[in-house]
This record gives C-alpha cells, structure tokens and sequence, in this order.
C-alpha cells in the first residue's frame, strides 16, 4: 500500500464539505467511464479489422443494443471505478514539484504522478454536467431506485427529451441488464424504463401508463406538464432537475480537468460568480469556458462572462494582427480579415467589400480552433463556438436545427463578432449516395446554407468554419458566394515546427538539438508537439534533471524510427515526386517524411482537363506504389488507406471519367457520382484495369531514373522535408541537364 509523502503541501481539507449527492454521483461517472472503455475498446478492434467488433459497434450506435458488452473481466483490465479509486488515493507530489506545477500556471491537485492533468478516458462534458444534475435532483442510490419501482411515474422538470438521454441513463445510472424505450413492449426479456425521447400528449401518456414497467418523464418547461397528471392523487412523483451551481461545476471539473479526482476547489470557487448566474449560463457558454485547460481558468472565464460591464466601460484594446503566428495561406487569410474588420469598424471599408467567412480544413490537430481564437483576441472582438457534433446532440432534426439557430443569433446579437463552426464535414452531402438518412442530411445542409446567407447579410459577423475532410461536403457548401475563401491547413512545416519547439526549449538545449529535433518531428501536428511538450517537462521536472533531447524524443515517439520503414515511406513518396516533374516540371512544392508517413505536396496536373492530364495524374497517384516495387522489391499498403489515399483518388478519377466527364467508357453520357458500394462487375474491372496500366506506365517511366529515385530517398530521410526546388536541383546533378526528359 502507498503512503503518501510527508512532503505534501497539501491541506487536510480542500474545499466546502462536499453536499450529500456527490458520491453518487461519482458511483455514476466511474460506471459512465467504464462504459466509455468499452466502446473505445470496440472501436480499436473495430478499426484492426475484428468484424464482431464491427458488428457490435453498429448495434450499439443504431440503437439495436443498449449497452455495449464489456470485455475487462476476460481481459483483466480493470474497472473505471477500481481505476478511479487508486487514483484518488494516489501519494500527493513532492513539494517542490508541487510549487513548480503551480508557479507554471498548472493545478498541483490535478496532476498525476506521472504528470497528466487529464484522465485517460475522457467524457462528453454534457454527459458529466447532466449526471451530476441528475445526482443532485434524486440526491442518491435509493431515491433513483425508488423511481425505478413497477409503476412508477416520475417527472423531472427541466430536462429536455432527446435520444441520447437513454443512452447516457443506461451507461451510467441503470442497473444492470436493464434498458430505455420510448414505449415498453409487451413481452421483454430484461427490465424497461419507460423514457419518451420527445415531448408527450395525454394520449400518449395514457399508453405509457398502460405498461407496469417505470415512467421517467423528462418535461423541459413546468408549463408543458400534460394535463392528465394529477400530484398527490396519483402517486406521480414530481422533481426539478438542480439547476448548474458552484458544487456541480466543482464536481464536473473534477472528472473533466483532473487525472487524480482533484482539484484546488477552494480558489476556483472563490472565483465562480454566484449560483443565480452559473444557473444563466447557457450550455455553449459553459462549453467554451469548459476548454481552457485547468479548472482555475474555467472559473476564470466564467467570471468574465457572467461580469456585468461597468457604465462607460469600453472593449479590450487590440492586440494586433501580430499575435497570428503562421505561415500557411490560412493564417495569411485570418490577418487579411483583422484588417479588414478594423476598417470597417473605422468606417474605411464597406461590409460588401471585404472578406467576411473562411473555411478551414486539415487533419485533426493542425489548429484550426486555435487559429479562430487567434483572431478573435487579434480583433478585439467577441468570440461564438458551435460545431455540428453539439447541435446533433441536442436530439432530433427540430432540436438540432433550433441548436443550430441558436448558435448563429447568439454571434448576431454580439457583432461585431467571430462565429468559429467546427465538424462542417458531419453536415455530410445530399449526394453522397447513401439514401440512409437523406431526408435528414438535406434538411441539415439546407438549414446550414440558410444560416451561411444570413449571416452574410448581418454586418460585424465574422464566419470561420473548419472541417477534417472537405471531401464529404455538399457542394453548395463550398461553392462560390458561401465562404468567400476555403484554405487547407496543412500539417506544419520543418520551419514551423522548429519555432514551435524553439519557444518553449531555447533555454534548455541548443539550437542544433532543437534543428535535429524538428527534423525528427516533421509530420507531427501542432496538438502532438504540445502534448509532447508538456509530458517531457512534467518528467524532468520530476526526476529533478535537465531537459534533453532524449527525453523529448521518447515524448515524441521518435525515438526508435524504423529504418526499414523509414526506407519504404521515403521510395514512395520519391517516386510520387520523380513522376509529377518528369511530367509536369516544376510542379512538385515539397516532400516530408516522418516515422509514420509521408507526404508530397505539388501543383495541379490539371490545366484543360483532358484525358491526358487525367491519365497523368493516374500515373504519378500510382508512382509511389511502383516506385516501392522498383527498387525495395515488394509493395506496402502504404497507397491506400482513407478517401485521401492514392488509390481511392485514383480510383475516383477514373468513375469520375466514365461517369461524369464524358471521357470514358460511357462516351457523352452523364451517369452521376459512383456508389463505391454498389459498383458493377464491369466498373469493378474498369478500375482494376486502369489502375494497373497506371502503374506498370509508373514503372517504365522511373526505371530509367532509379539512380535519382535513390537520391531523392536519400536526400528525404536526412533532411526530412525537401522543397521542389532543392529536389530539382538534387535530380538535375552538377553533370546532368537542368530538367529531365521523359522517358
């Protein structure tokens, strides 16, 4: 058994006595946790390839099955709640660490020993607010198993009816075995709550009640009670669900903010404005404040969005476009609009004439929240969140629409302001092919693209969207008039990350450290930098030893690079680039490496969109697979993969050509996007042989250039990013002619 450090700093007691519903509220996270495990589980063997997995995961998510099945006890993981409680009762850090973690900003009473201030299981902030309402509504264990009796009908004021409630309420707080419906059903092998997920008449009240099996009744306004109850004759047990208070918020931060349970309660709660206006803040409030990274700095934001402005009071002074640090188009575009928006507001500059909306897409991770944040604070100006995942969350079609609204008056009534929508992409497209649900996605896209030309009609809002794959997007979201200006955010490039890694490490390794470093680093984005910064501080600082570019390696996980890997990654993308210059001289832009993948960024093959332009870009999209079996031997899965992949763009192009261009096998016709999963027998064969001739006009085209293919590998794995025109003059060598012929 631990004991904990005689040298802990930390006080007997830290915080208000805790109120009575906070243990079962904890029995309730550390269920929700462990049903969160499970489905992670799932999705990692859905993702390797386990077809149960697969089949489970759909069940689940379509509803078919109520919870998924737990795998800890074959396994031998343990439970959340076990986890949980060896975590809360971890040794306190030694204080100096201790002092260190608070003179950094950090919270001492969050960090772990191994220097996490997050659990390693997240939860949907929503989730752990509402359960801990919820714990604080039936107060515990025995007065929520009350409501689970036979015949039971109680009805919780303040709660909205929504699908996901069931779902949540049966992860978290149901007994085991049991499940939610809408309806109870005649005959079911397992116990039912009886849980409507919209808004109940007395008609449909009255066949509820026709079932034995418990009611909870979730009513959002006391007015819309159905007139059929009757309190004290009936038996219905009437609840208001607990309003957003200090003690919630204190314990939501606590699973949220903390990798021990713990957080410094007394100092956020001192900064907390009072409970009447923590009970006014609305849910993308409380959101935004909710993703500042200690629980300090949520209070801290609350406390500045619940103050009231003093009489004469003016708006923080700008910081200037300068604070947008980046080198991408995208960054270039958000410091066009900080200008444009201060000459508007000087009067310099009408509405009409400038740049008002920017759609942002890239990986996960690159920064786009942040880059929408940066310039709210650059201009000076309010700043609205949205995304389509919270909107989608609120129910069904009318609640997500209504959310939706919401979200875009709530930037309206703040202009001048900054709206940042994030996961455009799960708006999803009309013409996707898939008919599951196209009802609801045309309804979804045509109330966004309603939104988009409002907006762009009310003066002083600005609109900034981000997405991860702006493929999936109907294509009157993209089309000129919506956002002025679509950029790609890309992963950072060597100079990037060198300054990011320069900021934060200039006082403790030398600059030809940090230079190796980021060369190592190239295609990490800059969350995984970040995160990687923070651990290797975390662990020198507690093994009282000075930062290394070890340490910071096996943070990064680059530390053990696999040559082989490396070798592989670095053909390919060589032949990639080899191909686009024999073709298209001077298209290629750049090439970068890292552990995991690669990357060749070049300028469209496309001038006239002919069929040899397209069968061009055919042959270089397959050049990295050729390259491979040139000069390693074998081919790796390395060309597919994702919808960005080169055989899914490849194979693309070619139905594009048959389908919709008019260039192939189905000559003027025009026959609409291909169904991936429902191509014919003959446009399976059409693409197999395109692709295949493709590749083997790849392998005759580099053959005779495999010395240059080589060098360029080379060149790759030393310096990790190469721009085109050091590649041309690699290729070109002191004694061959300045531009390749093709062969």
């Amino acid at each position: 058994m631990t004991q904990p450090s005689p040298q802990s700093p930390l006080p007997k007691k830290n915080g208000a006595k805790r109120p009575h519903w906070w243990g079962f509220a904890r029995d309730c996270i550390a269920r929700l946790r462990a049903t969160e495990t499970d489905i992670v589980d799932l999705e990692r063997r859905a993702t390797a390839g386990d077809t149960a997995a697969v089949d489970t995961l759909m069940a689940y998510e379509g509803g078919d099955s109520p919870k998924p099945p737990s795998r800890r006890d074959v396994s031998g993981m343990e439970s959340a709640a076990e986890a949980m409680g060896h975590v809360n009762s971890a040794p306190h850090l030694p204080q100096d660490e201790w002092h260190a973690i608070a003179a950094d900003g950090g919270d001492p009473f969050a960090t772990a020993q191994d220097g996490s201030t997050r659990p390693a299981i997240p939860l949907p902030l929503r989730d752990v607010i509402l359960l801990a309402r919820l714990a604080a509504t039936f107060r515990d264990a025995e007065s929520w198993e009350a409501s689970l009796q036979p015949g039971a009908l109680t009805i919780l004021v303040g709660l909205e009816p929504t699908l996901y409630l069931g779902k949540l309420l049966t992860g978290a707080m149901l007994p085991e075995g049991w499940s939610t419906q809408s309806r109870a059903p005649r005959v079911s092998p397992h116990p039912v709550l009886q849980l409507p997920d919209r808004p109940v008449s007395d008609k449909e009240l009255e066949r509820l009640l026709q079932h034995p099996a418990p009611i909870l009744l979730p009513v959002a306004k006391q007015e819309h009670l159905p007139s059929l109850v009757g309190f004290g004759e009936t038996g219905a047990r009437l609840l208001v669900l607990e309003r957003v208070n200090a003690d919630i918020l204190l314990f939501a931060l606590s699973v949220s903010h903390s990798a021990t349970g713990r957080i410094d309660a007394d100092s956020v709660r001192a900064l907390l404005p009072s409970d009447e206006c923590l009970a006014s803040l609305e849910t993308g409030h409380l959101a935004m404040a909710c993703r500042a990274q200690t629980a300090r700095e949520v209070a801290e934001r609350i406390s500045l969005m619940t103050r009231t402005a003093p009489a004469g009071e003016v708006a923080r002074e700008r910081s200037g476009p300068a604070i947008i640090d980046g080198t991408t188009p995208a960054h270039q575009a958000v410091r066009n609009i900080v200008e444009d928006l201060a000459a508007w507001q000087a009067g310099d500059l009408g509405w009409s004439e400038m740049s008002r909306s920017l759609l942002i897409h890239g990986v996960p991770g690159t920064g786009k929240t942040y880059l929408a944040r940066q310039l709210s604070e650059a201009a000076g100006v309010a700043l609205v969140e949205g995304s389509f995942a919270d909107w989608q969350s609120q129910g069904h079609l009318g609640h997500m629409l209504a959310a939706m609204t919401k979200c875009c008056d709530a930037a309206i009534a703040k202009a001048p302001s900054v709206l940042f929508i994030d996961e455009v992409d799960a708006a999803g497209s009309r013409f996707d092919g898939d008919q599951h649900g196209m009802s609801y996605r045309t309804q979804v896209v045509n109330g966004f693209l309603q939104q988009i030309d409002r907006l762009a009609r009310t003066p002083g809002v600005i609109l900034i969207g981000a997405c991860n794959q702006i493929s999936r997007l109907d294509p009157a979201i993209t089309r000129p008039g919506r956002f002025d200006q679509i950029q790609r955010m890309p992963l950072p490039s060597l100079a990037d990350i060198r300054l990011i890694l320069r900021k934060r490490l200039v006082d403790t390794l030398p600059d030809n450290e940090i230079d190796s470093l980021a060369r190592a680093a190239t295609g990490k984005t800059p969350a995984e930098l970040d995160a990687a910064l923070r651990a290797a501080t975390a662990r020198a600082r507690r093994q009282r030893l000075p930062m290394s570019s070890d340490l910071m390696r096996r943070h990064l996980g680059v530390d053990r690079p696999n040559p082989e890997l490396l070798r592989r990654i670095a053909v390919h993308e060589a032949g990639h680039a080899l191909a686009a210059e024999l073709l298209v001289p001077g298209s290629v832009v750049k090439l970068s490496l890292s552990d995991r993948d690669g990357r060749t960024e070049r300028r469209s093959t496309f001038v006239e969109l002919t069929v040899e332009e397209i069968e061009n870009e055919l042959l270089i999209l397959m050049a990295g697979r050729a390259a491979e079996r040139l000069v390693l031997g074998t081919i790796s899965s390395g060309a597919g993969g994702d919808r960005e992949s080169d055989l899914a763009l490849a194979t693309g192009l070619v139905l594009q050509m048959d389908r919709e261009l008019g260039l192939g096998r189905n000559g003027d016709a025009w026959l609409g996007p291909a169904d991936m999963h429902r191509l014919t027998e003959e446009e399976q064969q059409r693409v197999r042989a395109k692709l295949g001739q493709a590749m083997n006009h790849a392998a005759k085209l580099l053959t005779p250039h495999i010395g240059q293919l080589n060098e360029v590998a080379a060149a790759l794995i030393d310096v990790r990013e190469l721009h085109g025109a050091a590649m041309r003059r690699l290729i070109a060598g002191p004694d061959r002619e300045p531009t390749l012929s093709r062969s």
